[in-house]
């Protein structure tokens, strides 16, 4: 059993060592869902602190994750191993 600490910006921000910007435009981005993730009362807000709170930022790093990384192939003939970015990746960008 997970117990649940309410955390302000600052507080939330520190334990994960980002900014407090960072944190705000987690929010507003939508990475921290309010009702789920955030409590906000007026211009109060706070952040619940517990396991699922950690598996959904988990969850949403290694997608980003694998979202960044770039696809690599084999180019060239023998020697070492030589990789490429693929030409499609780019135009996708």
């Amino acid at each position: 059993m997970s117990t649940r600490t309410l955390l302000t910006i600052e507080s939330f921000a520190e334990k994960l060592g980002i900014s407090r910007s960072t944190a705000y435009s987690w929010l507003a981005d939508g990475k921290l869902v309010v009702g789920r993730h955030v409590v906000r009362i007026g211009r109060v807000v706070r952040v619940v602190w517990d396991d699922d709170l950690l598996a959904h930022l988990l969850a949403i790093s290694v997608d980003e994750a694998e979202e960044l990384r770039p696809q690599c192939k084999r180019n060239g003939k023998g020697g070492r191993n030589r990789l490429a970015i693929d030409p499609n990746l780019l135009e996708s960008l």
